[in-house]
């Protein structure tokens, strides 16, 4: 799994599809390659709430259905661990919100334990996983992150098959300042017979 950052939202109107653009982590990638970033058209709603959710000071009035979704996994005790965008099936994203449930696993007697939170081979719950994979949109697992400020992951194979290279530079400010001199030179010596 690859550790990415919500680079930027692309909101747009009408039935044009907005943009969220996650960027791989400096170090990600290995030293000296290029960083890789993910565009996910979503629509202009969910851009919203994930852009809502990076706004700590702007709070909404009152709470939408991801902040509800939040609260609730709180008040059960629980946390929003990493969000993981796992598969693409063009155009279709899939992705996992994955929760810690806490210390006592959500164990109270069922799920196939005793009253006693053991369960049939002896182990107790603290021995078992604590983590539960939810299915989510990726929208909804990225607007659910920003909120909770839990990471967010995206699998190798999809990168690859439906990443590209970053276009934002974490290089020295003044290579990247030649660089666009350099294009800016390029273009000024464009002429119409050129196209």
């Amino acid at each position: 799994m690859i550790r990415v950052d919500i680079e930027s939202i692309v909101m747009a109107a009408g039935p044009v599809p907005s943009v969220v653009v996650l960027r791989e982590r400096k170090g990600e990638a290995g030293s000296g390659a290029p960083l890789r970033a993910l565009s996910i058209q979503t629509g202009a709603y969910e851009a919203a709430a994930i852009g809502g959710g990076m706004d700590s000071d702007k709070a909404a009035p009152r709470p939408i259905a991801h902040d509800v979704m939040l609260r609730t996994v709180q008040e059960l005790g629980a946390k929003i661990e990493r969000v993981e965008i796992n598969r693409w099936e063009a155009p279709v994203f899939y992705a996992d919100v994955v929760l810690d449930r806490g210390g006592d696993g959500g164990c109270r007697g069922e799920n196939g334990t005793d009253g006693e939170g053991r369960y049939g081979d002896g182990n107790t719950a603290e021995t078992r996983s604590r983590e539960i994979k939810i299915d989510a949109r990726p929208s909804d697992a990225l607007a659910l992150a920003a909120r909770s400020n839990a990471p967010i992951y995206v699998e190798d194979e999809v990168m690859n098959r439906a990443g590209s290279i970053s276009l934002q530079s974490d290089a020295d400010p003044d290579s990247a300042k030649e660089e666009l001199e350099r294009f800016d030179e390029f273009v000024q010596g464009l002429s119409p017979d050129d196209f």
